[in-house]
């Protein structure tokens, strides 16, 4: 990890990275568990199934990069896999869900009437339909996922906070000499 990381920011680095990579193998485990229950497959099928494990393997290497030296382009990384988590829909036969990590939700469900919707979960999931006659209109919004965005770019500007404090440091330390003559 870079020199000028504070303890608090490598410590919010390695709870989200961890928190990525745990959700992501999570959501392999559930995906695999799955698979093995399922009766018959037809390409769609396994076309979706490999789309579900795609995400949680980006969720594993978001989560990874946050380990590293690499945690900047964790942190983007990060970000997108929050993103896609935020919306959850269902209407006409289509529908997408993906979380890896927790999940609450807030929605509405138009399903023999007009509902609120809330969800709760602590285990990754994932719901995808193509062309399903049995879906309800539903959109849904993850709260949880809207929070680790906000943390995601708030601990980002902080690390390029600190990286300036360092930089300047660094520089004054360098040039510390120098000033006091140009002083008197």
């Amino acid at each position: 990890m870079s020199p000028f990381l504070s303890k608090s920011s490598k410590n919010k680095l390695k709870v989200l990275g961890w928190y990525q990579i745990v959700g992501g193998i999570v959501g392999l485990a559930v995906s695999f568990w799955l698979i093995f229950r399922l009766g018959q497959v037809n390409s769609l099928m396994i076309l979706i199934i490999l789309f579900a494990l795609g995400l949680y393997g980006f969720s594993i290497y978001s989560g990874r990069l946050l380990l590293t030296d690499k945690y900047n382009k964790g942190l983007g990384l990060t970000i997108i896999n929050q993103a896609l988590q935020v919306f959850q829909f269902a209407m006409l036969g289509y529908g997408f869900l993906y979380v890896s990590g927790l999940m609450l939700t807030v929605g509405i469900k138009i399903d023999n009437g007009f509902n609120f919707d809330f969800n709760f979960a602590l285990t990754s999931t994932w719901n995808m339909s193509i062309a399903s006659s049995e879906t309800p209109f539903n959109i849904s919004i993850n709260l949880v996922a809207i929070y680790f965005i906000y943390f995601s770019k708030k601990l980002r500007l902080t690390i390029e906070e600190e990286k300036t404090n360092y930089e300047e440091q660094e520089l004054s330390e360098e040039h510390g000499d120098e000033r006091l003559t140009y002083e008197i």
